[in-house]
C-alpha cells in the first residue's frame, strides 16, 4: 500500500465545514499567522546564507574568505600487462606559461639576435667595389670612407654619397648600393678637366661646367690650357648653392678661354685679372688684353690687323689692348 503524508491543514480543508462563521474566521486568522511566521523564518535563513562583502573589518560582521586555488598534479598510471595491475609514476606538476614569461622570453631572444647581428663577422663590411675611378685611387677613397668592419645594415647609402661628393669634388655623380650580407657597391663619374687655374701656389683643375677640384699629385698631367690668375674669379651668381656645388667659373668664361686658346699662337701664356679680364703674353714679346668676352671674333680680327700694321712699320709693341672694339690701342717700347 502507498502511504500518504498527513497534515492537519489538509484535513481541515478536506473535512466538511461544521463550524460556525465566527469559529471559522478565528481558525483562518491562526492559519494565516502560522504561514507568515514560516515565510519570515525562511527569509531570515536565506539572508544568513548571503556573504557580506565589505572593504574594511567591522566588528561583529562575518567576512567572506576567498578560496585558494591549488594546482593539481598530473597523474600517470602505466599498465604492466597483467589484468588489474598498474604502476603509478610520480606525479608531475602542471606548469602554466603566462604572458609575462612569454614576453620576457621574446625580449631576451630579440636582444640576443641584435647582438649577433651587430658583432657577427658575416654582416661586417669586408670589401667595397669601386667603379669609374680614373685619376683618384681606390686607396684614397677607402681611407676617407673607413667602412671596413662596420655592420652593413647600419650604413646609409645617401650619407655615403654626400660624404664622397664633399670630400672629392672631382666626382660629378656618385651612386651607392648595399648588398647583403656585407657588400658595398660604389659607382662614380669623375669630372674631366679642360684647363688649369694657377693662383699663387695653388693649382685647381676646372671642367667644362666650371667646377674646380684640387690637384692632388704633382705628377698629374695638366691640361694644355693653363691660366695664370692674379685675382680670384668673380662670383658665378649661384647664391642659393653651397660652396661644394657652386661652379668656380661661369660657363661663358670657360667657353671664352677655350676659344682664345685655339686662336693664340703656340707658346703664349693666358692670364686673368679681375679689372681687365682675360689676356695673354705673346711669345713675340708683348702683352695682349682682351677684356670682356663679348664680340670675341671681331676683337681677334682687329688684333690681327694691328699686328700686321706694326710688322709693316717695323715697330715692336709692349702692350696691345682690344678691350674696346671702338678704341683699340697699342703701346710701344720706350
Amino acid at each position: 500500500m502507498q502511504e500518504k503524508s498527513f497534515s492537519p491543514f489538509t484535513f481541515l480543508k478536506a473535512a466538511p465545514n461544521t463550524l460556525g462563521p465566527r469559529e471559522t474566521r478565528v481558525r483562518q486568522r491562526k492559519h494565516s499567522r502560522l504561514l507568515s511566521s514560516k515565510r519570515k523564518r525562511g527569509v531570515d535563513l536565506e539572508a544568513r546564507r548571503v556573504p557580506v562583502m565589505v572593504r574594511g573589518t567591522v566588528p561583529g560582521l562575518p567576512m567572506a574568505t576567498p578560496r585558494r586555488t591549488t594546482r593539481t598534479s598530473h597523474r600517470l598510471d602505466v599498465p604492466v600487462g597483467l589484468p588489474g595491475v598498474e604502476i603509478r609514476l610520480p606525479s608531475l606538476p602542471r606548469i602554466a606559461i603566462g604572458w609575462r614569461l612569454l614576453s620576457a622570453f621574446l625580449s631576451f631572444s630579440l636582444i640576443g639576435l641584435l647582438y649577433l647581428l651587430w658583432t657577427a663577422p658575416l654582416f661586417q663590411v669586408n670589401s667595397v667595389s669601386l667603379q669609374g675611378l680614373q685619376r683618384i685611387s681606390a686607396k684614397e677613397v677607402m681611407v676617407e670612407l673607413d667602412l671596413r668592419g662596420q655592420p652593413v645594415f647600419t650604413l646609409d647609402p645617401r650619407e655615403i654619397q654626400e660624404k664622397l661628393i664633399a670630400q672629392f669634388p672631382e666626382f660629378r655623380k656618385v651612386e651607392v648600393s648595399l648588398g647583403f650580407p656585407n657588400k658595398v657597391y660604389i659607382y662614380v663619374d669623375e669630372r674631366k678637366p679642360i684647363l688649369a687655374w694657377k693662383q699663387g701656389d695653388r693649382t685647381l683643375l676646372v671642367d667644362a661646367e666650371g667646377y674646380a677640384f684640387p690637384l692632388r699629385s704633382e705628377d698629374t698631367l695638366l691640361p694644355k690650357l693653363i691660366i695664370e690668375a692674379q685675382d680670384a674669379p668673380l662670383p658665378t651668381g649661384a647664391e642659393k648653392e653651397t660652396d661644394v656645388s657652386r661652379p668656380f667659373l661661369p660657363v661663358e668664361l670657360i667657353s671664352g678661354i677655350v676659344s682664345i686658346g685655339a686662336m693664340i699662337p703656340e707658346g703664349a701664356t693666358l692670364f686673368y685679372e679681375r679689372e681687365r679680364g682675360l689676356g695673354w703674353r705673346d711669345p713675340r714679346g708683348w702683352t695682349v688684353y682682351v677684356g670682356a668676352l663679348k664680340d670675341l671674333s671681331l676683337k681677334m680680327k682687329i688684333y690681327e690687323l694691328m699686328v700686321k700694321k706694326l710688322k709693316k712699320e717695323k715697330q715692336k709693341p709692349v702692350l696691345i689692348s682690344i678691350e674696346y672694339i671702338h678704341a683699340p690701342y697699342y703701346r710701344l717700347e720706350r
